[in-house]
């Protein structure tokens, strides 16, 4: 792992700890420590090899998703981490897998993931400091937020929406 990559792993880990600490939740920090340092894993991976692997091991990938360069690390990432760590705890897998799409009802955790992966210290864009001060607040709020940040960052590039996009605002805004 390079050292960038590195430190925003120790970084997200760091803020998503914040979060963890300013909820009264009941949270398995081990878990969401796990997850959180090895959220991006599977860009140790160059792309090919991550399609490659996919296809070799019958992964749930779709025919879309090969094409989404920043997405496939994430979607395989889970694959990654419990063959090479051992690691079989669904709730880190899950929170691995969904930490850049997100998914349709969301854990706790996995949104914490989602949260501090994009607005970790290192982040610079902008919003992201309001970003920060919400999600130590209200995750739902920012969630709504950090994901409608995404959705409208990937129109403005003209580049393609993930087909589940729609599923997940919809989850996240409290729909079907």
């Amino acid at each position: 792992m390079d050292p960038p990559l590195f430190n925003h792993s120790i970084n997200t880990l760091e803020f998503a700890l914040q979060m963890a600490n300013s909820y009264e939740a009941d949270i398995n920090l081990f878990e969401l420590c796990m997850a959180s340092i090895l959220h991006d894993y599977g860009k140790i991976y160059d792309q090919d090899d991550l399609i490659r692997l996919a296809k070799k091991n019958k992964l749930d990938i779709s025919e879309f998703e090969p094409g989404l360069k920043p997405l496939l690390h994430g979607l395989i990432g889970d694959f990654l981490v419990a063959r090479d760590f051992g690691i079989k705890n669904k709730k880190i897998l899950r929170s691995v897998k969904y930490h850049t799409i997100g998914s349709v009802n969301m854990s706790l955790e996995e949104k914490i993931l989602f949260i501090a992966d994009k607005v970790e210290k290192g982040r610079e864009y902008e919003k992201v400091k309001e970003f920060r001060k919400i999600a130590l607040k209200n995750i739902n709020l920012c969630l709504i937020e950090v994901y409608k940040n995404i959705i409208i960052y990937v129109i403005n590039k003209n580049c393609l929406l993930h087909p589940d996009t729609g599923g997940i605002w919809n989850s996240i805004c409290g729909g079907n």
